[in-house]
Order: structure tokens, then sequence, then C-alpha cells
């Protein structure tokens, strides 16, 4: 059983010894039915070759053996590419400025840019209407999306969201859109889970069903689908995980900037 893990944060909250249970924000990954699940596959293949590698990329606990998580394979872009972005509301000038910001980080290590406007064919549509929490499709998955529908939102944001919580959400949600999953998932963190503590917590306050706790907390994808990293429980892409919710007191806190493993696989998986 892993041994607790401490994060430093900032202002929102002072890293994992300090994180509120109350303040969690859940993000979805948000999963295609399965009747778009043969196109998904087509338009991977046509935008990256090396999409062919993998198989069978549907939800986590689909089958096939653990994996340590990271990107998903089949459902990347490719090197180089420029992906379009923009707003389907019109959200605060401040909530634009801090995604558009916080998006662009990820450009200094994947050899993708992200050029917003009012393209009407943009791969990446966000919209940000509370009350439906924070989520994004998965890399080209977006591609199967109506034009005239979000692939992207957020939540939560307001004129008043803190500076950390800008950062930690959008290089969050734009990391999903390049293809890279949840890490709290990844078995080689084994995150000694009380599960049904989690069921309640999750169910209350994110109206999710238990299969939805299943899926999103703790659903496994197989090895053949992801590209492998090490379990990084710093990782921009980890959940924050309140103690209230495992066994033994392990807990990680927020996450609010790319960490230095994030920076180094983003590279391997968008080389320049």
């Amino acid at each position: 059983m892993p041994t607790r893990k401490k994060q430093t944060g900032d202002d929102a909250a002072d890293g994992g010894e300090n994180l509120r249970i109350e303040e969690v924000h859940a993000c979805t990954e948000m999963v295609l039915p399965p009747a778009l699940q043969g196109e998904a596959e087509m338009v991977a293949l046509d935008e990256r070759a090396d999409n062919a590698q993998a198989r069978n990329s549907g939800p986590p606990g689909t089958g096939g053996d653990g994996a340590r998580l990271a990107g998903l394979k089949g459902k990347l872009w490719k090197p180089g590419r420029t992906l379009r972005v923009r707003f389907l509301d019109n959200p605060p000038p401040r909530v634009r400025e801090q995604i558009e910001k916080y998006a662009h980080q990820w450009e200094h290590y994947a050899n993708i840019k992200f050029s917003f406007g009012t393209d009407p064919n943009a791969e990446i549509r966000i919209t940000c209407t509370p009350g439906q929490g924070s989520w994004s499709y998965l890399g080209t998955d977006a591609l199967t999306i109506s034009r005239s529908k979000p692939t992207m939102n957020y939540g939560w944001f307001t004129e008043q969201t803190a500076e950390s919580e800008f950062s930690r959400t959008t290089l969050h949600e734009f990391g999903h859109a390049l293809g890279f999953i949840h890490e709290h998932m990844s078995p080689a963190g084994n995150i000694p889970w009380n599960r049904p503590a989690a069921y309640r917590y999750y169910m209350s306050t994110q109206g999710w069903t238990k299969e939805q706790v299943d899926s999103q907390l703790f659903g496994k994808y197989a090895a053949s689908q992801t590209n492998a990293s090490a379990y990084d429980p710093t990782s921009i892409m980890h959940y924050p995980v309140p103690r209230q919710l495992t066994n033994g007191g392990f807990e990680v806190g927020w996450n609010t900037e790319l960490s230095e493993r994030d920076k180094t696989f983003t590279r391997q998986l968008y080389p320049a």
C-alpha cells in the first residue's frame, strides 16, 4: 500500500496537507458512445499513422490488463498540427483570457499550436456552462463531435476564480484534448481508495451514478490502449485525492502546474 503523498499547492489551497474535501472539483473524462467508436478510429488513422498501433480504445474497464496511464494510443494529433479553438458562448473577458493563456503553456512541450479565433471548423470548441462540470473529449475524438457542439466545458470559472484554479483546470482539460488520461487511474499508483466513502461523495456532490464512479475513478485502461508512463502523483492530470476518501491517510493535493514528467512525456508523444 502506498504511503501518504503530500503535494505543494498555492493560494487556492495549501497543498494536500490542507485539502478540504468540499473544495474538490471533479473533471469528467468524456467517452464516445459505442456508435461513434468506428468513426473515431477512422478519423484518428487519417490524422496520424501511428494511431493504427491501437485497437479497442473504448472506455476504461473494457478489458485487458492494467496500464500506467498517460497518453491514450489511437487518439493523438499529428505533431506540428495547429488546432483551431473557438468559444461557442461568450464568457467574461478574464475567463477567456485565462483559458487561452494556460492552454498555450502546452505548446512549450508539445509540437502542437492552439489558434484561438472564430473559425466555424475549429477542432476544439469551448463552452463555459455552469452546473455541467468541467470536461473534455480525448484527443482526436473531438473530430467526431458535431461542429455546433462543444468538445470542452468549464463549469465553475467566473471573473472571481483564483489564478491557480484557472491554471489547474485549463491545463488539465487541454491535456485531455491532447489525448492524456486521468493519472489517478494508473494501477501503478495503487491508490488505497475507501470505496464506500468515494461512492457516497461523488454520487452526492457530482450527481454521478455508481457506474460513473467506477468508470471515472476506479476504471482502468488496458495496457495495449495506452502509452505507458510511471505513476506521477504530481501530474496535472491527477485528481486531488482527499484523505477522507482513502484508507491509511493517503492524499494528493492540488496540482496546478505541469510536472516534469508531464513535460517529458509530452515531448515524447508530440516530438518536434
